[in-house]
Order: structure tokens, then sequence, then C-alpha cells
């Protein structure tokens, strides 16, 4: 049997606070981090090499988390959406250039109590605008872990 500590539980359980850091997968994949300024309010940032198109990627938003959107059996997800700001490389025709802009992510996230920490599924819309557009979606399936 599962001790007890280890069991899952959903944010909803208790106030998230702290500071977490851990590592993302999918485009791009890096380090992230993310810390709570209140209750429902937090800011990421990332950063990441994308192996598609050998693009480097730094990111940070403000996410706004809804607590116990969904349910999947007996267990809570929380959603989260915010904004931010990215800066990425541009590979290809572009090579080299730096674009810089607005970015629009959605996630849901899943705490464990021990060890503490999250797992997450993101996806962001990204626009560059300077110095020229661009149109990019973000994808990564991540864990972080809180100290």
């Amino acid at each position: 049997t599962v001790p007890p500590d280890y069991l899952p539980t959903s944010f909803a359980a208790e106030a998230r606070e702290g500071t977490a850091i851990g590592v993302m997968l999918g485009t791009p994949n890096g380090v992230t981090g993310r810390h709570w300024l209140t209750d429902t309010g937090s800011i990421d940032a990332g950063f990441g090499w994308s192996i598609s198109g050998s693009k480097l990627q730094v990111h940070s938003d403000f996410l706004f988390n809804q607590s116990e959107i969904f349910q999947i059996n007996d267990e809570y997800f929380d959603l989260y959406f915010g904004g931010g700001l990215g800066l990425r490389s541009k590979s290809g025709k572009a090579d080299g250039e730096v674009v810089f802009g607005p970015r629009l992510p959605v996630g849901i996230a899943y705490e464990f109590l021990k060890p503490d920490m999250e797992i997450f599924l993101q996806g962001a819309l990204n626009v560059g605008i300077i110095p020229s557009s661009d149109f990019y979606v973000d994808a990564n399936l991540g864990v972080r872990f809180y100290f």
C-alpha cells in the first residue's frame, strides 16, 4: 500500500505558497520556475532550447490560478492562464534574429504534497512583434519542486 504522505492532493487542500524550480519538456525543453504572490496569482519563467528549429527562448508570465476547475475520478486539477513576454531566437531564413513579444499561456496543474511538487501541462500562443511579426505555439509537460 502507498503511505498516506505520498498520496496526491489538489491545490485547494491548502493555500499554495512558495517558490518552485523544475524542468519542462516539449517546445522548448529547459528549466522552469514559479513563485506564488497570492493564493490565486503567481509568476513563472522559463529558459529553454527548441530541438525543432534550434531556437533559444526565455519567457516570463503572470498567471491566474482557478482551483479545482475540473475533476478526473476523485482528483481535482487546477486551470491557470495569464499573460507575459517572450524572447526567442529564430532559425531558418531569419537565422540569428531575436524576436520579442507578448504570450498567452494556459495550462493545467496537479500538486503532490510529499514530495512537494506539481506536474503541469501548458500551451502558450506567442506573438513576435519586434523586430518582425511572428506567431508560434509552445507546448510543455513539466514538473516543479517546491522549496
